[in-house]
């Protein structure tokens, strides 16, 4: 099944994963893709740390802190997309509520852009985080009777977002 793997920073995946964040904005998006979205959490600091089913980040580890609740670097969740709009035809003060963003951070992000909003319709966090080799992207493989598809496994995240086959 087609899906989106979506790279975002953990200072904006905790407010995902709160549900406090319904809608991502994105410079570039297919505006017409209805699906689920795989969230994969950075490798950069903050920190994305999950305890007994809340979230919230740090700069510093505790050594405490036990390898399994640091979530960088893994899928941890992902959203159904059934609305994908233009900023600029949406309300501004419910984009800037449900974003979890301020009005300078959008105009910084997407000054003289056409920022697309992303709704957010239902959210599902794994239990156990997935890596990226569990995901795989299609491929076309030359052979002397023809071209055929396969499938490699993803080993390096997207800079924003990838098409991936997941199995279902």
């Amino acid at each position: 099944m087609k899906a989106i793997l979506m790279s975002i920073r953990p200072q904006h995946l905790v407010n995902i994963l709160n549900g406090k964040k319904t809608i991502e904005l994105r410079k570039r998006f297919p505006s017409d893709f209805r699906g689920w979205v795989y969230l994969y959490c950075t490798k950069a600091k903050p920190y994305l740390i999950g305890y007994f089913g809340r979230y919230f980040i740090t700069d510093y580890l505790d050594p405490e802190v036990k390898d399994g609740l640091v979530k960088n670097g893994l899928v941890v969740a992902r959203v159904w997309v059934e609305k994908i709009d233009y900023v600029k035809n949406c309300d501004a003060e419910d984009i800037i509520f449900r974003s979890c963003l301020t009005l300078d951070e959008i105009q910084a992000y997407g000054f003289s852009v056409n920022l697309l909003a992303i709704e957010i319709a239902e959210l599902a966090i794994f239990k156990k985080p997935k890596e990226l080799g569990e995901f795989s992207v299609e491929r076309y493989a030359e052979m002397p009777n023809g071209v055929f598809p396969c499938y490699e496994p993803i080993i390096k995240a997207p800079q924003s977002w990838q098409y991936v086959e997941v199995e279902e």
